[in-house]
């Protein structure tokens, strides 16, 4: 690696913890070659990963890092979002929303039995944007409380993520309709 990339890496490793320290406190940030992907690559460390899918981890660090700065910055680089104590290989394991594509009909008609969208409206009221708490929080605990497993917990949060829905707010606002549309039969 040239010494002018170690230099450029590290600035970028700076202002990124500088963008993001605040609302990630005690992020570990590193910039550098990957021998894995041959490009640069970004890898993240937070405690706030805990317990995420790997897309929420993404999305969390979308929010916050702005969108002039990443395709300025961060164009081409590998992004990884690692929990603490995290191996590499356990992270890449994880499931991803591509992961459900054959089972989507199935995930949503379950959903569908248990009236989750019903359930969640009523739970964040008439506006469920200012409830919101940007996670899926409540639709895990309205179907925990419906005996869902933790994996059918997580095949909802993956089904939502498939439709741009990282939160239970914009799954009442934007996917439900979108579902509901192409998984009718389905219901």
């Amino acid at each position: 690696m040239k010494p002018k990339s170690k230099v450029a890496f590290e600035r970028l490793k700076h202002e990124l913890l500088e963008i993001l320290s605040a609302k990630f406190p005690g992020i570990g940030i590193e910039v550098e070659h990957s021998a894995k992907w041959d490009r640069p690559c970004v890898t993240f460390r937070s405690k706030e990963f805990s317990g995420l899918l790997p897309e929420e981890r993404f999305q969390r660090l979308v929010a916050v890092i702005p969108t002039e700065f990443r395709e300025q910055k961060m164009a081409g680089l590998v992004w990884v979002e690692l929990a603490e104590g995290e191996a590499l290989d356990a992270f890449l394991k994880l499931p991803r929303s591509e992961d459900i594509v054959e089972r989507e009909a199935e995930i949503y008609a379950q959903l569908a039995r248990a009236k989750l969208c019903d359930v969640l409206k009523e739970a964040m009221g008439s506006s469920p944007d200012r409830r919101c708490t940007g996670d899926f929080r409540e639709m895990s605990r309205l179907l925990a409380g419906k005996r869902f497993t933790a994996e059918g917990i997580r095949d909802a949060k993956l089904l939502m993520i498939r439709y741009r829905a990282y939160c239970d707010c914009a799954i009442l606002l934007t996917a439900q309709a979108e579902l509901a549309r192409l998984y009718a039969d389905a219901a």
